[in-house]
């Protein structure tokens, strides 16, 4: 585990893996990921980032072994954290720390507690170092997405986790929280279930895995 915050050196790297897999200057309902990844699932983003380690140990893959680079986009890197704190609010962790060591990132003050990554973030996203998946959250529309390519992962995500859902029974769920009477302004359900898709997208997908 990296006991501290990425430096400016370390960041022009970090910055590159993050823009090889999304469009970072992108924000939902827009497509955010750059790389192509077959399945698009949806969870609440406070869920999606309070369980993302146990979701890891509970698919029994090698994804809980990698190491992930947790990275807060908004508020800006640069712009922000380090001009005022001189940090950049990033990590690199092995998905195998205990879940305080975990909080305890999410938690860590990089100079003001009001400005950790518990607190301050917009947008984060969290990337293995096999890029195998991929986690984009978007706080202020209480939305966090994962791309992957394992039917097994989705299956398990979607059945057993039973946080994660298709575009369509998100909007239904928890997505539409943020909006005024819970009511989805509709260009943006529209566009998210083009970008993310509807619940029969995904079980014909994963009914074609089987074949």
């Amino acid at each position: 585990m990296n006991e501290d915050f990425l430096t400016l050196d370390q960041f022009p790297d970090a910055m590159k893996r993050v823009e090889n897999v999304f469009h970072v200057n992108r924000r939902l309902p827009e497509q955010v990921f750059k790389r192509p990844y077959r399945f698009h699932l949806l969870c609440d983003f406070d869920l999606a980032m309070s369980h993302v380690l146990e979701m890891l140990r509970k698919t029994h893959s090698s994804l809980a072994s990698e190491t992930l680079l947790l990275s807060v986009l908004d508020p800006d890197p640069i712009n922000y954290f380090y001009k005022h704190f001189q940090k950049i609010n990033a990590f690199y962790f092995k998905a195998d720390i205990t879940e305080n060591e975990y909080y305890d990132i999410r938690w860590r003050s990089p100079g003001n507690p009001a400005d950790a990554i518990m607190f301050n973030t917009d947008i984060e996203t969290y990337i293995p170092s096999s890029a195998s998946w991929a986690i984009w959250g978007e706080r202020s529309r209480s939305i966090a997405v994962i791309g992957l390519d394992d039917p097994e992962i989705v299956k398990y995500l979607v059945e057993d986790d039973g946080y994660w859902t298709d575009a369509e029974t998100a909007l239904e769920d928890f997505a539409s929280m943020p909006y005024r009477g819970q009511k989805v302004p509709e260009d943006f359900r529209r566009t998210l279930i083009a970008n993310y898709g509807t619940k029969k997208d995904l079980e014909d997908k994963l009914g074609h895995s089987k074949r």
